[in-house]
């Protein structure tokens, strides 16, 4: 990455340039669009690395982390149910409550 592309990418995250997002009611409007395509070039090669590196990834490594998410997706289903069942639970106890206590 350049020295220019460091300190556009810096400036971005550390919300340097958050007070220029705005039009500028006065003052150097040619600096500040400068600066906003600066902000979304830098941007848009972020989104390009993305893009290059998960196709890098899940040429490599996506059979396993299909599995893996597979494996997540059953985890998280079986507790959902467990979770449905309690409650399915609780309600039923409160129930029994009210018709023991109201009748």
């Amino acid at each position: 990455m350049s020295d220019c592309e460091e300190k556009c990418c810096h400036e971005e995250k550390s919300g340097h340039h958050k007070g220029a997002e705005g039009c500028p009611e006065e003052g150097d409007l040619v600096g500040h669009i400068a600066q906003l395509w600066k902000s979304a070039s830098c941007a848009a090669w972020s989104e390009v690395l993305k893009e290059i590196l998960k196709e890098k990834i899940r040429a490599q490594w996506g059979s396993q982390l299909e599995k893996g998410a597979e494996a997540y997706v059953a985890a998280a289903g079986a507790g959902w149910q467990a979770k449905v069942a309690k409650a399915k639970a609780e309600a039923e106890f409160r129930k029994a409550i009210e018709k023991s206590m109201l009748g």
